[in-house]
């Protein structure tokens, strides 16, 4: 049976090498390692989302579409038709390719931003108020929205749904891919893993540790049991692909608002007065460069630095200020990236827009309270 299992992962892997060019081998054993876990979904409880982006013509769609004709009950879309998208996932448990320009702006057009954000955690459900003449409470149906889901997009995503994502950037390749990518062409390994389901449906998955912290270990360990399951040998390469996601993702976070907060802290020790920073004087070191009308106020530094998990105090003369805390900045200083890559001067200059923030997920109620 593990040959069997093991077999299949590698026929994947090569089919998938067929049909487009990505960043690295472990990108076709992780996608793979998917394509097993949508047969498996029952047991877990995360389904990491799998976002193809590039600029046009890198193969998003053709990757899109490999993926999807081998995916469990499979579904291929190319608008946000929420009805339709509702009850795919709701009535099928489809895995679902949204094949889609600019996503994020559609979703939010259409109403769909829940159905998005929510794909990844079993159990999260999606109100929709479909019966209005049977007043309150009764008029509401909750739809079960938990599955598989690829996105390809030549815009960024909301970055909430990029922290729920592997985001895969489809690189240019000289590579001329002669297989046409349709579903009776993945036939042949669709047959296979439909017996892969059959092996395997019931049973649990073999227990392994998150590999890597946050919501990145959630997503990922889906896809970790599944190697060890098929595929044990390849532990050691997919672990060294979530330690490049992690250092990608470290470099993103590294460049944000969040990470020139903690860069100034870090550079204003020598200001702590009785374990008290204030506010003003972070807000007015972010500044310092910028030109004014790219300047950050007050009150939205303090804000971050609530949701960051700073705590708050004043200062003799009743000023906002944060209490120093050497433990959680020396977290933040990892998770943000900082200890590999410094908060560059362009970084300090470039116009931050009003709707840069950080994992909205994590800190959402803590940005609801003003900082004072």
């Amino acid at each position: 049976m593990g040959a069997r299992d093991g077999a299949i992962f590698d026929d994947i892997a090569k089919y998938l090498q067929c049909i487009s060019e990505l960043p690295s081998a472990n990108h076709y054993d992780f996608l793979a390692a998917w394509v097993l876990h949508t047969y498996l979904i029952e047991p877990v409880q995360y389904t990491p989302i799998i976002c193809l982006f590039a600029v046009p013509e890198r193969g998003k769609t053709r990757t899109g579409k490999s993926l999807i004709y081998l995916a469990f009950r499979g579904v291929h879309v190319e608008s946000l038709r929420d009805p339709y998208i509702v009850r795919l996932a709701n009535n099928f448990g489809s895995t679902i390719f949204f094949d889609v320009k600019d996503i994020w702006r559609k979703a939010e057009k259409s109403g769909s931003e829940d159905i998005l954000l929510m794909r990844f955690e079993k159990g999260a459900t999606v109100p929709r108020v479909l019966y209005p003449d049977r007043g309150a409470f009764e008029d509401t149906v909750f739809y079960k929205i938990f599955g598989p889901t690829i996105i390809g997009t030549n815009e960024s995503m909301d970055k909430i749904l990029e922290t729920r994502a592997v985001i895969i950037n489809m690189p240019e390749t000289s590579r001329q891919f002669e297989n046409d990518v349709t579903p009776e062409n993945a036939l042949p390994l669709k047959e296979r893993l439909l017996l892969f389901r059959a092996r395997h449906l019931g049973e649990k998955l073999p227990a392994v540790s998150k590999p890597a912290n946050g919501r990145l270990g959630d997503i990922l360990r889906p896809i970790y049991q599944i190697i060890r399951m098929v595929k044990p040998d390849n532990e050691e390469n997919f672990l060294q692909f979530v330690n490049d996601l992690q250092s990608a993702r470290a470099i993103e976070k590294s460049g944000s608002l969040e990470a020139e907060i903690i860069q100034a802290i870090i550079n204003l020790e020598c200001n702590v007065d009785k374990g008290i920073l204030p506010v003003k004087l972070i807000t007015d070191t972010i500044n310092e460069e910028r030109p004014e009308r790219y300047r950050t106020s007050y009150q939205r530094i303090g804000r971050i630095l609530s949701a960051l998990g700073f705590s708050k105090c004043k200062t003799g003369d009743g000023a906002a200020a944060i209490l120093w805390d050497a433990g959680l900045i020396s977290k933040l200083k990892t998770n943000y990236g900082l200890e590999q890559t410094s908060v560059s001067s362009e970084t300090s200059e470039r116009p931050v827009t009003s709707t840069e923030v950080t994992d909205e997920s994590d800190v959402s109620d803590v940005l609801q309270k003003s900082f004072i």
